[in-house]
């Protein structure tokens, strides 16, 4: 039987304190109602949101797979939908729909500033191609902060307040999201049972981003009771412009191209799949695809398909 929103309510706050907890309004994408649960990180020192979407069904035996989602306010209405068209399908091969758990920060509390902060890597040195808009960069080198809030309590209060598998959890992003999701594999490989990196940003210092996957894959004591499942994605046109780009200013488009191609997209994508495939052997699964005629944006809705498919695959 699923939790009742209010009963998670009374058990967040014995774990957390100063927790506010209550279900958001149903939306059409989704068949069951998306709750909002709010929780207070000591590490990050600020409260978070929780957008959780949970299958309207007897959860199995061991609990439902879950996902875990970096910026889930935007990604929890079409993880939700997903998971709902899945479900039937699901059932015909005893397959059940994973939990979603969109992470999100509070309303008037999220920008661009502070997502760059969280989903960059620390590093010694940044070497950053130029802006498109020109600006200054922001501030960087959260990620690993970011990763132990994700880790240490998120994942802790989602397993004691919902019926999830806690091996089979796995973990997407989208953009900085997919670099943060491969940074998590990289460092914390145990964390999660199953990745989805959508699009991944590797050029952000992209030596770093290559070193520490190597690095992963030469440790002997990575080895794995059973393989970790591995999804990359990437869209075909991500190094181009987009039909919407070409109607910009000359001045615009050269800088938007430039952008495009010095992050390679498509490239680095290709080579950390290689790397992978070569050195990983039986101890990471990977499906990687380019996705033909998708661009960075679109490419995300298709990564979300592959991650719903990857999380009920056991």
């Amino acid at each position: 039987m699923r939790f009742p929103i209010f009963k998670l309510a009374l058990c967040s706050i014995a774990l957390f304190g100063s927790v506010l907890a209550k279900p958001a309004q149903a939306t059409d994408l989704a068949r069951d109602v998306i709750g909002q649960y709010v929780l207070h990180s000591e590490i990050l020192g600020r409260d978070m949101r929780l957008l959780v979407w949970q299958p309207d069904q007897t959860a199995p035996k061991n609990g439902f797979p879950v996902i875990y989602s970096f910026d889930g306010a935007e990604s929890i209405g079409l993880f939700a939908e997903l998971a709902t068209a899945f479900g039937p399908l699901g059932a015909r091969y005893k397959l059940s729909p994973p939990v979603i758990v969109g992470i999100a920060e509070m309303p008037g509390f999220g920008s661009n500033d502070q997502r760059t902060y969280d989903f960059t890597p620390p590093a010694k040195d940044y070497n950053l191609p130029e802006r498109p808009n020109q600006r200054p960069w922001l501030k960087l080198g959260g990620g690993d902060i970011y990763l132990r809030a994700v880790i240490d309590e998120i994942k802790p209060f989602v397993t004691a307040n919902l019926p999830v598998d806690t091996t089979r959890e796995t973990l997407f992003g989208h953009s900085l999201g997919g670099l943060m999701t491969l940074h998590a594999l990289a460092t914390d490989p145990d964390a999660f049972d199953g990745y989805v990196a959508g699009s991944p940003s590797l050029w952000m210092n992209t030596p770093q981003r290559f070193s520490e996957i190597d690095a992963l894959l030469d440790n002997p004591d990575f080895n794995p009771t059973h393989p970790i499942a591995l999804t990359i994605g990437v869209g075909s046109e991500e190094a181009r412009l987009g039909t919407w780009e070409k109607d910009t200013s000359p001045e615009s488009r050269a800088r938007r191209l430039a952008w495009k191609q010095n992050n390679n997209m498509v490239e680095y994508a290709k080579d950390m799949a290689d790397l992978i495939k070569d050195k990983a052997g039986n101890r990471i699964t990977l499906q990687f695809t380019v996705f033909d005629g998708e661009d960075h944006l679109t490419a995300k809705a298709i990564a979300m398909n592959r991650a719903v498919k990857q999380a009920m695959t056991p």
